[in-house]
């Protein structure tokens, strides 16, 4: 059986912080990125494993859903309001929310909009 990971995504304006974790919850890497194409193609060749992705819906989704849909096994588009319900925290980051996002991916617990 091939291994798949699950990628939580939080999404700004500027930087990208990801979350890459196995079935069983092991971190595989973690950390931000610039919010550019050409940081997430360097990233993207970085883990030849099949990924599934799940991002929250921001103003910035779009061009990134666009930009690795040729690239994920599955995107899983969040509904922002439902994601912040499910993962209110009193210490938030974008590193721990990556985290959870690729958690709620993992256990498919994701308040879904889109999922390719």
């Amino acid at each position: 059986m091939e291994t798949m990971y699950y990628v939580g995504l939080d999404i700004h304006k500027k930087i990208i912080a990801f979350c890459i974790k196995t079935i069983s919850g092991t971190i595989v890497d973690q950390g931000t990125i610039p919010a550019t194409k050409r940081s997430l193609t360097k990233w993207m060749k970085v883990h030849d494993t099949p990924w599934t992705v799940a991002m929250e819906a921001t103003l910035f989704t779009g061009w990134i859903y666009d930009f690795i849909k040729p690239h994920a096994f599955k995107i899983c588009v969040a509904h922002p309001e439902m994601l912040k319900a499910i993962t209110a925290a009193k210490k938030k980051n974008d590193k721990a929310d990556a985290e959870k996002i690729a958690d709620l991916l993992r256990v498919n617990m994701i308040p879904e909009l889109l999922r390719q």
